[in-house]
């Protein structure tokens, strides 16, 4: 009886605040104000948490959510953030994912009516422990896996940054300070890929709260990879996508994701991490005509394929840059594409953290790094007045790297190498068939 008494306590005080809500709301917009909605209840016998008084109904979030910024400063719409925050019947439903009750995962006081006392104690990301509490019981390899993955502890971009920081007193404390708050804005969770989206975005849930096999492109990916990604979308500057492929078109290995168990001290660059190769569609390519035949073993498929770039600056110093520069050099014995870098790592990088660097501290690297370019076109084409592929490189200055391009000789010499003679007017015509 007792129990049955406060039961029914319980939900006048529920009845009587969305009916304060509700004059509020009436008062409001009398004044001009928007107008709230009021949430309804929203039953459901294998989740009958009072979390979604709130989250399942789309009308009253958008009606209290505002327009706000993401990581990088761009506008998000108050709509965007409003679908983040709904949870739809199709999760609550799931007969795996759905059957826990919210508090189960995210904690805080599903009782409360006040939003601000029902999200005390609240955890946004159940999973950012790397997956152990709420995913290992199920898929304990991969978590034990993720647990060492790129995607998880960003480990070449932590090897790479304490380089540069060179001298800096106190280092250790500064990285980890940097990749606290800015560098892990982009670090991945179980939650991140496969329920919401890169905490950068600030969209909140991918699919209303649905656990999803394959993550969406745009939605998880590009936040953190929009110097890949960016460009790859648009069917001008990508053959790929114009056949209708996507990230996971060709980065459809686990380790790419999850990891393989171990640390991968040179990021992406790690021998036998990236399994995507061109050759995993285009096995015959070697033999397919005379232009492979001859240039297969010393050329990549980008530096003839890709196109221009932009630079790693437009992420680092946080705007877009204007150059999409596309120069060619030498790695690991082959033509490769070149993307500019940082180069002199500069101390006021970190000013916006209240981190100040002293610029004697800092230790440069190479301006030019080797990069595999996403940007792919069947028969792009980088010389004015040109008429064939061939003219891209072969006595085309302009595309390879020059001492005059490099800020940092040193560094960067290895990376240069001849330009191709230019070709005969016989030899062009030849390629021309």
């Amino acid at each position: 009886m007792k129990k049955y008494v406060l039961s029914t306590l319980g939900v006048i005080c529920i009845v009587l605040t969305l009916c304060v809500v509700g004059v509020a709301s009436e008062h409001g917009a009398k004044n001009g104000l928007p107008q709230s909605v009021q949430p309804k209840s929203y039953a459901n016998a294998k989740n009958t948490s009072q979390c979604l008084v709130c989250h399942s109904q789309i009308d009253y979030l958008r009606s209290v959510c505002v327009d706000g910024k993401d990581g990088y400063g761009h506008d998000v719409a108050a709509e965007t953030i409003a679908q983040g925050l709904f949870v739809s019947s199709d999760f609550v439903n799931d007969r795996i994912h759905g059957r826990a009750s919210c508090e189960f995962c995210h904690a805080g006081d599903p009782e409360a009516v006040d939003p601000k006392v029902a999200h005390t104690g609240l955890i946004t990301d159940p999973t950012a422990d790397g997956g152990e509490k709420v995913c290992g019981s199920c898929h304990g390899e991969i978590v034990d896996n993720y647990k060492t993955s790129l995607h998880f502890n960003m480990t070449g971009v932590e090897n790479k940054l304490c380089s540069r920081l060179g001298t800096t007193p106190n280092k250790d404390q500064v990285l980890g300070t940097i990749m606290e708050q800015d560098c892990m804005a982009c670090h991945a969770t179980c939650g991140s890929c496969h329920v919401g989206t890169a905490p950068i975005a600030n969209a909140g849930l991918q699919a209303n709260h649905k656990f999803t096999d394959e993550p969406d492109n745009l939605q998880v990916c590009i936040p953190c990879h929009h110097l890949a990604g960016a460009g790859f979308f648009t069917e001008e500057k990508n053959l790929h996508t114009a056949l209708g492929m996507d990230c996971m078109s060709c980065h459809s290995s686990s380790q790419e994701f999850h990891g393989r168990g171990q640390v991968e001290e040179q990021g992406l660059m790690t021998p036998g991490l990236l399994k995507a190769s061109c050759y995993n569609c285009h096995e015959d390519v070697p033999d397919s005509n005379e232009a492979h035949q001859i240039h297969d073993e010393f050329v990549s498929c980008q530096a003839c394929h890709g196109t221009e770039y932009e630079s790693c600056n437009s992420c680092h110093e946080r705007v877009p840059d204007d150059k999409h520069i596309f120069k060619l050099g030498e790695f690991n014995g082959k033509v490769y594409p070149m993307v500019h870098s940082t180069g002199n790592s500069t101390a006021t990088g970190f000013d916006h953290l209240g981190i100040h660097l002293d610029q004697k501290d800092l230790e440069s690297k190479a301006s030019w790094v080797p990069y595999t370019t996403h940007f792919l076109q069947l028969c792009p084409t980088h010389k004015e007045g040109g008429t064939t592929m061939c003219e891209n490189c072969h006595g085309n200055d302009d595309i390879f790297l020059q001492e005059k391009d490099l800020s940092l000789p040193e560094l960067e010499k290895h990376l240069l190498m001849d330009t191709p003679r230019p070709l005969s007017k016989e030899e062009l015509k030849d390629a021309m068939k």
